[in-house]
């Protein structure tokens, strides 16, 4: 995914922050959760600003919007491209979130051809057992004890919440700013054009999650727009669908879905019809999950004739839910029309107790995401096969009576 290297010193930022976004607890909370991970880089940022000759605003990069906005791909595109270092931020979520497995798999595509050691370092956000590590990180040899033994037994978050570590914390981001100096200065990686990290396959691939759940986006992308159909809502892949553009700013849905998720315990897999039909034809259940349906994309006889395996009776592990945005102007007009084509594709999916088949808003499918889960978990339960533990068949053990 890269264009031949340039021998030249990256101009981009001596860092590259990578970090798994928390959700906040309470979904009506406006406050900000990720704002600790932010006093973090702001600090590295200050340490790096006095220790070199850095410009303004080229210590570091950090997505602190979020993914918001319709350029978010190709500037997070950029700056993996032109960071000297990549700081990867371990935490529990760290290695389930599939946009930092991209990330980190696009930044060592610019290490092909290259001789010298990759600039990975990592910081502890949060404590991980090593065993829990996918390859890729146990591949990277840093010794964390170097910037505080609290540090490396509470991470960043650990000592900086609590006033008594203050020197410690202190001390730990000290030890890294210098730490990052030193590698961007003599071992930075080289320039690498990376021209879309999210078409990066992850490198977390070997990380098995313990409550796996798909999120699969039904809908069209720029180039396969129905015919009537404006391109507001859309992007250049189907997870890009945004069908609530209007109120929350331009973030694919599937995003939202995926925070919901993982806020309610889940580790979602999100992907597209393409990407998981096989899993949903399947005759026995492999995970549950939520389809998030576009009726727009079922205008399209390629979409109808996809969707054809999953809409069959009896497989409620996999719940329906389909936004109709009342502001959508064009969807509204088409109402009738679109819901036609919606029965057509899924007459038997829509029918279930689980579907949600007028979702009006974002805080609605919000609020109504958890229990389209729970209740496609339920199902997954009741239907995926058992299997017994390997070895001789043990009887079941019966009560006697006293005379026995």
């Amino acid at each position: 995914m890269t264009t031949p290297q340039s021998s030249a010193q990256p101009s981009g930022p001596y860092f590259f922050l990578s970090y798994a976004h928390v959700p906040p607890y309470d979904l009506s909370d406006a406050s900000d959760p990720n704002q600790w991970v932010e006093k973090l880089f702001k600090v590295l940022c200050e340490h790096i600003m006095h220790l070199t000759r850095v410009p303004a605003g080229a210590a570091g990069y950090m997505d602190r919007e979020l993914r918001v906005g319709d350029n978010w791909p190709q500037t997070l595109s950029e700056r993996l491209s032109s960071c000297r270092v990549f700081v990867p931020l371990y935490s529990p979520r760290y290695f389930e979130s599939d946009h930092c497995g991209k990330e980190w798999a696009a930044f060592l595509d610019r290490a092909q051809g290259h001789t010298g050691p990759v600039a990975i370092l990592p910081a502890i956000w949060a404590p991980m057992r090593t065993m829990t590590l996918p390859r890729a990180a146990q591949a990277i040899q840093f010794n964390h004890a170097d910037l505080g033994s609290r540090y490396a037994d509470e991470g960043f978050y650990g000592i900086m919440k609590l006033s008594r570590y203050r020197s410690q914390y202190q001390m730990a981001t000290m030890g890294l700013a210098q730490r990052i100096i030193e590698v961007a200065e003599t071992s930075p990686m080289p320039y690498g054009k990376i021209r879309d990290y999210t078409a990066v396959p992850s490198a977390f691939t070997d990380h098995t999650p313990e409550r796996p759940v798909t999120v699969t986006v039904v809908a069209p992308d720029l180039r396969h727009l129905p015919e009537g159909r404006d391109a507001y809502h859309y992007g250049r892949t189907p997870y890009e669908w945004d069908p609530f553009r209007s109120r929350n700013g331009m973030r694919p849905l599937a995003d939202c879905a995926e925070d919901v998720a993982r806020s309610r315990g889940f580790l979602p897999h999100v992907g597209t019809l393409e990407d998981h039909g096989g899993e949903l034809a399947a005759e026995t259940p492999q995970a549950p999950g939520v389809m998030l349906v576009d009726p727009w994309a079922t205008t399209q006889e390629e979409c109808q004739e996809s969707l054809r395996p999953v809409n069959r009776p009896g497989r409620q592990w996999i719940s329906v839910m389909v936004p109709w945005n009342r502001d959508d102007q064009e969807t509204v007009e088409q109402e009738p029309r679109l819901k036609g084509h919606l029965r057509d594709a899924l007459g038997h999916k829509l029918a279930e107790p689980a579907a949600e088949t007028d979702v009006r808003s974002l805080e609605l499918f919000r609020s109504l995401l958890p229990e389209a889960l729970h209740k496609a978990t339920q199902q997954y339960f009741k239907h995926a096969p058992a299997y017994p533990p390997e070895g001789a068949r043990v009887d079941r053990p019966r009560l006697v009576g006293p005379e026995e």
